[in-house]
């Protein structure tokens, strides 16, 4: 019998693959308007954590905050996400990469996303670990364009171009993630919307995603004990969970596959999923909550597993919703 664990101690203990009192639990969703400001963000923040109690903090942000500093206008989605959306940018052709302004996490969004990671985390203490949400350049060079065609023809016919806004991207990455750090951060949400298959494919991945990746995991790394992999989209290139160096790894399981019990037997990293992001934990029962929950928990046997949603959960979803998945750990 495990004794009572704290939330540090659990996740921790979960990353490792030992005994764990009870099997923790992520919980995550934006917060739309109340995200404008650094005061909205760590107001919603809090309230949502103290409210459901999940085993730590994935930090909010807008998903496009990352290039907004470099020229990104963008505007709400206005749908269940919560999130914002591209309205226009900086790069109108290849030359433009190469043109993009200097950034610094002391100024603009990304000070104020630094400042919003000093307050939760003073607020919460050190018992509760509290992770950044970050994108991998890739990512960000498609977020800056607003357009995976446009992103692609780049890639193929400038690419050299392309290449000098990665290195900016990933030296930005870096120096942001470090304040984050200096500010009280655990670790970090290291999202990839393109390392999958599907999307550009994993020959164009490892060239231009791959490289940009590992320098900035492995520049955080040293300070850091929970940062956890999110590969976005269909057909994840799952591999990249045994060549990162992260603590976790999620994705979109009860969507594409590798499902719990097939990654739990190909990877020794920590899994984080089992909850379908748009399916039972939005629409309900709370009893067919509970259900895909203790399913996770029977496809791993509850070791190197969080439980979480496999990509942001729709700001509409009911609060008994977010209360059945936190309680359904404890049943």
């Amino acid at each position: 019998m495990v004794e009572t664990m704290t939330q540090k101690e659990r996740i921790a203990a979960a990353l490792a693959g030992t005994d764990v009192d009870r099997v923790p639990v992520g919980l995550w969703r934006h917060f739309p308007s109340e995200d404008e400001t650094p005061d909205g963000l760590v107001e919603a923040t809090l309230r949502f954590h103290r409210s459901f109690d999940p085993d730590f903090v994935k930090l909010m942000p807008t998903g496009m905050y990352c290039v907004v500093d470099y020229g990104v206008q963008i505007e709400p989605t206005g749908d269940r996400g919560g999130t914002t959306r591209y309205v226009s940018g900086p790069i109108q052709e290849a030359n433009d990469w190469e043109r993009l302004p200097e950034i610094s996490p002391g100024s603009g969004v990304l000070r104020d996303q630094v400042d919003v990671t000093r307050r939760v985390k003073d607020a919460l203490g050190p018992d509760v670990p509290v992770i950044q949400t970050i994108f991998s350049p890739l990512t960000m060079a498609n977020k800056a364009c607003g357009d995976e065609q446009v992103l692609a023809s780049h890639l193929q016919d400038a690419p050299d171009q392309v290449r000098t806004a990665l290195d900016q991207f990933t030296h930005d990455v870096i120096a942001f993630g470090r304040a984050c750090i200096n500010a009280g951060a655990d670790g970090f949400f290291f999202a990839t919307q393109l390392g999958n298959r599907s999307t550009l494919g994993e020959t164009s991945y490892r060239e231009f995603g791959v490289p940009y990746d590992t320098r900035i995991l492995r520049a955080l790394r040293p300070d850091t004990w929970f940062t956890m992999l999110h590969l976005h989209g269909d057909q994840p290139i799952f591999e990249l969970a045994d060549e990162y160096p992260v603590d976790t790894v999620n994705w979109h399981d009860r969507e594409t596959p590798p499902s719990l019990a097939e990654a739990h037997d190909r990877t020794e990293r920590c899994l984080s999923g089992g909850i379908h992001r748009s399916g039972v934990v939005s629409s309900g029962p709370p009893d067919q909550i509970a259900t895909e929950v203790k399913d996770a928990i029977e496809q791993t046997g509850g070791r190197r597993l969080i439980i979480a949603p496999g990509c942001v959960i729709p700001c509409d979803t009911p609060d008994e919703h977010f209360r059945a998945a936190r309680a359904a750990v404890s049943g």
